[in-house]
């Protein structure tokens, strides 16, 4: 089997997929128990990060980042066009679920149980949204967009994914560096 781009970002999708049968798995649990415990604060802490650093920032980071435009610079059939037009916004869609969870999570840890609500909406967001973006992307774009692309640009673009990783941990962590150095003011 030949190693791609698209091999790539297939095996990416793997691992998103396994996260959201967690979430399913947890939805489920908390609506059963009607209670919120440590082990489910502790799975929201996790699965948002994952989906925040794993799913948004490095996956969909590069197929942004480097996919997209580079795609930019063909001329793609219509069809195409409008397809990474769409997974854009799909996108940017996750991206607002996110932040929502994200934000219902940090007022749920000041002990704002309200706000369990919120988080199991914004999770049962995610559990419908992803298995249908996912499947627009493997069934009707990320073939097609192959074909723009020679042997040697889509090594190249392979490469790209490989030092986009590689950096991904020290952005990750500049970050939480810096927002605590903002952040000492308030002490």
């Amino acid at each position: 089997m030949e190693f791609t781009p698209i091999t790539s970002l297939l095996i990416e999708h793997r691992l998103i997929e396994r996260m959201i049968e967690l979430m399913k798995i947890n939805l489920q649990r908390i609506k059963e128990k009607e209670e919120v415990d440590l082990d489910f604060s502790n799975f929201i802490e996790s699965a948002t990060d994952f989906m925040k650093t794993y799913a948004d920032r490095c996956h969909h980071g590069k197929e942004e980042e480097i996919l997209f435009e580079r795609l930019a610079f063909k001329k793609l059939l219509p069809e195409h066009k409008k397809a990474m037009d769409d997974l854009v916004l799909e996108h940017i869609r996750a991206r607002k679920i996110l932040g929502e969870l994200a934000g219902a999570r940090e007022a749920f840890k000041k002990k704002n149980i309200s706000l369990i609500n919120s988080i199991t909406t914004n999770i049962s967001k995610f559990v419908e949204f992803y298995p249908a973006h996912v499947q627009k992307e493997e069934a009707s774009f990320f073939e097609p967009s192959m074909e723009y692309f020679s042997q040697r640009e889509q090594e190249e673009m392979l490469q790209k994914f490989w030092e986009f990783d590689k950096y991904l941990i020290h952005e990750k962590y500049i970050q939480i560096v810096e927002h605590f150095e903002n952040k000492k003011s308030e002490l």
